[in-house]
């Protein structure tokens, strides 16, 4: 019985306390409005702030009437209303307002942000929160994945679909990306600038692997905005040293007044003998006769490289706005190998080689926009001009000595001169709340002048080669989106007509080429729940062949290994359709997306061995069609508190047709990235690995892995990021590839950079903004504190 009367009593208090929690849950409900035009907000976030804990503990989003309800226990709360577009609005709660615990906020006004009167707003976020936003996806980086990764390219590497390889080269699902500042294109494309920038400087990355017809551009889009609109002056500069010997150094300085904004960027870069190798080794048959060749090298690598960009806004009103940037790429870079060939046939051969190359580039561009608003505020005009100049030089000395034949001197230089001029116009509707639709026009001119020399002891061989390329693209493009209930939807065309001109000065010999094609473009997007979108795209694209993939001119020194051009090349074009799904959790997310792609005319290298003259040549040729079917899939989780872990996972698998040609390739990458917070410290264990891949018909490329560690620390009572990182400190990279001719063997192994070392330190210099530690654990960060 006295079992009995404490089980009763006890379920009584139990239905007693649920009763009364259930009574002391308080409500708050309104809508929220655009103060402009009165119109209703979607997506506007809701944030209830534990004052005493500074935390949210509540969140929801207003839905597309703008209206909100959103639930909590009494407290001392403040409740924040915001959206990405427009400014915040914080108020407290008073729950002796609340009438039957409810009350009703009516109508919660915001205003459009201006940017140019921000001040002093300091944003806390989340290591690493997602934010979708109509063919576009956010990554707001917290300050603990800034801190670890030290520069501008380690941190890319954090990012979903994006990978960056050992030498820090960028491709976004295994496309060459173009990679802007503050929306507008920069030199900062080179991989070299992005290694000697600091992730500092970083206040979030936009990535849009499938630009829209409005905004122009054909290739996928990474776009990293800096921290730089605070009102007055910020700035912040980096130093950093390396072994093998390396020295880097930055500096970032934005200016912003009321009418008039500037912001300047400079890097530079030093490395001397940096070491890595080379082995090849070929294997032919002829006439019964099997013959190997094997080379070995020692490279050794100085270089130095130096980037610089200034950008301004000039808003002279609220209808329009001037704005543009200078972006400036120099290099000289200097490879100096040491090696030996050794012939294995019916006699033994051993042939020393020495090879030294020097390339040297300059390169710098430029960009003016100017946007005008009409009074409807409906209509905007948009013109942008584009001008890029482009200089390359390149000489290469390359000798043989062998007791049968001596020494052997070939040299060649190679030197390339482009000029490039793209003009944009638009014009844009806004048709309703959501409606958009654009119509333009876009011209593109692109010269090339190549100049060439080479010349051998070998049969006293001695050529020149003058190169003029001309081609231009006219397109003719329309964009229009809107809303539907919840779906997003774009549909767009460009109509492209291209003119190619290639020009032997020395023989009057030309190529002419003229292309015309249709691309549509269709993206539909679904978001669901708090955080949560499905899409399905199709998009078509060209891809046209680069000057040195038409030039059948041959500079390679190495006589065995030759390289020519193809000036019959036709572009390649590629239908693509994909399936994406994004789902965020409290402290995990996920992005996988599923892509099945149609190429015409594919372009690749095919290798064949001569066997009169003991050569293997090398020429890109339209091998026929392929069909490929990819998944590229990223997970973030947080958790426990103290850990970050981001896997991320790429591969593709496809058949290529054509001709004699039938078969397939397949390729995979992945990583996993851990970030382990330590009180003060913060540790970076990352792993990439990739299993053997066979990237075409002919080349297949084994497994190949290495690591990435680092750590951070705050100092300059927290106005400066100390960085000590250590790339592959198992010298376990390796790059693997093996030919398999039709009458020939090839195999290369390749061991890149090997075990690199920085110590870099970076301070911000603003007397207003230092560092915000976020090193507190908290349910939740991402709103104004």
């Amino acid at each position: 019985m006295d079992y009995k009367k404490t089980f009763f009593f006890s379920l009584f208090f139990l239905c007693v306390t649920i009763m009364s929690s259930q009574d002391n849950k308080y409500e708050i409900i309104g809508k929220v409005i655009d103060v402009n035009n009165n119109t209703s907000i979607e997506g506007a976030n809701i944030f209830i702030i534990n004052l005493k804990k500074n935390l949210v503990v509540h969140k929801t989003k207003s839905d597309s009437a703008g209206n909100f309800q959103i639930s909590l226990d009494k407290g001392n709360y403040n409740i924040s209303i915001g959206h990405v577009d427009y400014e915040v609005t914080l108020m407290p709660i008073d729950f002796s307002k609340f009438k039957n615990n409810s009350l009703n906020l009516n109508d919660i006004f915001l205003e459009p942000i201006k940017i140019n009167e921000l001040d002093e707003v300091v944003i806390v976020s989340k290591d690493f929160r997602i934010e979708n936003r109509n063919n576009k996806r956010i990554y707001h980086i917290g300050n603990t994945l800034k801190d670890v990764a030290g520069s501008m390219s380690n941190l890319l590497s954090y990012i979903p679909s994006v990978s960056v390889d050992i030498d820090g080269t960028v491709q976004l699902r295994g496309k060459e990306p173009i990679v802007q500042i503050n929306g507008r294109n920069s030199n900062l494309s080179k991989s070299e600038a992005l290694q000697m920038l600091p992730s500092d400087m970083i206040k979030r990355i936009e990535v849009i692997t499938r630009p829209s017809v409005r905004e122009g551009e054909t290739e996928p889009i990474i776009n990293i905005i800096t921290d730089r609109k605070r009102r007055g002056t910020i700035g912040g500069v980096n130093f950093a040293i390396g072994l093998p010997s390396t020295i880097k150094g930055g500096l970032h300085l934005a200016l912003n007044k009321e009418k008039i904004n500037g912001y300047g960027l400079y890097g530079i870069n030093n490395q001397n003998n940096i070491p890595s190798s080379k082995e090849e080794s070929i294997r032919t048959v002829d006439n019964n006769v099997e013959t190997v060749e094997t080379e070995t090298n020692d490279n050794n690598t100085s270089s130095t490289n130096q980037f610089g960009e200034l950008q301004y806004e000039y808003v002279p009103n609220d209808k329009s706005e001037l704005a543009g940037n200078v972006s400036v790429f120099n290099s000289n870079n200097m490879l100096s190998i040491k090696g030996e060939r050794n012939m294995f046939s019916e006699n033994f051969e051993q042939i020393d080689q020495l090879n030294d190359t020097e390339n040297k580039l300059f390169s710098i561009s430029t960009e003016t926009e100017f946007e005008h608003q009409f009074n409807s505020e409906k209509e905007q005009l948009k013109i942008e001009l584009e001008y890029e100049f482009e200089s390359r030089k390149n000489s290469e000395m390359f000798l043989e000595s062998s007791l049968s034949d001596g020494d052997l001197n070939t040299n060649s230089f190679d030197r390339l001169r482009s000029n490039e001029i793209e003009l944009k116009t638009r014009y844009d509707w806004t048709l309703n709340n959501e409606g958009y639709f654009s119509l333009g026009y876009r011209f593109d001119l692109s010269t090339l002048n190549q100049e060439q020399f080479f010349s051998s002891d070998v049969n006293n061989i001695s050529a020149e080669n003058n190169i003029d390329f001309t081609q231009t693209d006219n397109t003719i493009y329309a964009d229009y989106s809107n809303v539907y209930k919840k779906i997003y939807y774009n549909i767009g065309f460009r109509f492209v007509n291209t003119e190619r001109k290639l020009i032997d000065e020395d023989t009057n010999e030309s190529s002419k080429k003229s292309f015309s094609n249709l691309l549509p473009q269709i993206n539909l997007e679904y978001e669901y729940g708090d955080s949560n979108e499905i899409s399905l795209n199709y998009y078509s694209l060209l891809r046209q062949p680069r000057l040195n993939y038409l030039n059948s001119f041959n500079t390679s020194v190495d006589l065995q290994r030759i390289r020519v051009g193809n000036s019959e090349l036709k572009p390649q074009s590629s239908q693509t359709i994909e399936l994406e799904l994004f789902n965020e959790f409290e402290n995990s997310s996920i992005s996988t997306t599923f892509s099945t792609n149609f190429v015409k005319d594919i372009i690749q290298n095919v290798s064949v061995f001569d066997t009169e003259n003991n050569i293997t040549v090398t020429r890109p040729e339209n091998i026929g069609k392929s069909t490929t079917f990819g998944i590229d899939f990223s997970y973030s989780l947080n958790s426990p508190k103290w850990l970050n872990t981001i896997v991320k996972l790429n591969g593709r698998y496809g058949n290529i047709s054509g001709g004699t040609i039938d078969d397939d390739f397949y390729r995979l990458n992945s990583s996993i990235t851990n970030i382990v917070r330590l009180k003060s410290y913060k540790l970076e264990l990352s792993w990439f690995f990739s299993p053997k891949n066979k990237i075409n018909f002919q080349t297949f490329q084994s497994s190949n892995q290495y690591f990435k560690l680092g750590l951070s620390r705050r100092v300059l009572k927290n106005r400066g990021n100390l960085v000590l990182s250590v790339l592959d400190p198992f010298n376990s990279a390796r790059i693997i590839q093996n030919i398999d001719g039709q009458n020939f063997d090839y195999r290369s192994v390749i061991r890149p950079n090997q075990r690199r070392v920085f110590l870099s330190l970076f301070w911000r210099f603003s007397v207003k903004s230092r560092f915000r530690n976020t090193d507190k654990q908290v349910k939740e960060k991402g709103i104004l504190q």
